[in-house]
């Protein structure tokens, strides 16, 4: 059963991928139909030349229709972003509990003007559980879809409104690792930025409930309510300019139903992320640490280490 389920999800995501291929190559195919071929053409400059304008629109997209924040390390960024991020996890539960996460995120396609997706990958978990026990295994599959509804630039109005729809396989290894249910959190992100001779400050929100596929009378349909207030500038060390980003995140849960009927959970992350760091024309690296703990009675963990590593690509 848990097989079959696992190729359903499987097919399911290759359709959806092969839809995506096919929507993003639609473009250059009715320009190479329509466009007069010289004796010399091939296939590669018809490639290259979507390539070409493809990531002239990635840079458009990035660069001159949003706010330039920087994407925060727990909360959603609602702008859009093209990037490849691996994030590891280290956290302390109650009872004793330990839980570790490996290279979880994944890669962020901008398709088109106004949307991106993530692919995500599942992470790799180990957990030490009570009674001297461990498990490890591979999480669940994430993806997130997002549409930027309105927006304008940091010199202008700097502020970003989007909707976004994130979804989570049940592809896991083992109960212990795993939502055990596909579950889908449809989410409204949005932000305000103030741009001053300091530096530039910022406000960036999601907030959207949690829908699992079963079992919602147990489960619920948790609401979460994530923040993050960051303040970027640049520092003079000698000739180099380094950008840095401190931050402090919020993550707000309350449970409006199921076994937690009436439980909040309130998360606090105090962090500090280095970049963009310029690598070539087009790459950059972002490095990033925060140590998130508990601040509320009702709690999954107490406080975890939070790392997280970039290279965005625009």
């Amino acid at each position: 059963m848990k097989t079959s389920l696992r190729f359903r999800h499987l097919r399911a995501i290759a359709a959806a991928a092969a839809l995506t291929t096919i929507f993003c190559l639609r473009p250059a195919r009715a320009l190479a139909q329509n466009a007069a071929s010289p004796s010399n053409y091939s296939l590669l400059d018809t490639i290259g030349g979507y390539y070409d304008r493809w990531l002239a629109m990635v840079h458009r997209t990035h660069e001159e229709e949003q706010p330039d924040w920087m994407t925060p390390i727990v909360t959603v960024i609602p702008t859009l972003q093209q990037e490849i991020r691996t994030d590891y996890g280290f956290a302390f539960a109650p009872h004793g509990m330990q839980a570790f996460t490996y290279a979880s995120k994944g890669t962020e396609i901008i398709p088109t003007e106004n949307t991106e997706l993530i692919f995500g990958n599942p992470v790799y978990v180990t957990k030490n559980l009570p009674a001297d026990k461990r498990t490890s295994g591979w999480g669940d599959w994430p993806f997130l879809f997002k549409y930027r509804i309105m927006a304008s630039p940091s010199e202008q109005g700097n502020y970003v409104l989007t909707f976004l729809l994130a979804t989570s396989f049940a592809t896991g290894s083992n109960k212990y690792v795993s939502a055990n249910h596909d579950l889908f959190t449809p989410m409204l992100g949005f932000g305000k930025g103030i741009k001053t001779a300091w530096g530039e400050f910022d406000y960036q929100g999601t907030i959207g409930p949690t829908v699992p596929d079963g079992e919602t009378g147990k489960l619920g349909t948790p609401i979460s309510w994530n923040s993050a207030f960051q303040y970027g500038r640049r520092i003079n060390i000698g000739e180099f300019s380094l950008p840095v980003w401190p931050e402090f995140e919020t993550t707000w849960v309350s449970y409006p139903n199921g076994e937690n009927r009436g439980q909040q959970q309130l998360y606090l992350t105090p962090g500090l992320i280095v970049g963009r760091l310029r690598l070539s024309q087009h790459l950059y690296f972002v490095l990033g640490a925060g140590l998130q703990f508990a601040a509320t009675q009702a709690r999954m963990f107490n406080h975890q280490w939070l790392v997280t590593m970039r290279i965005p690509y625009f």
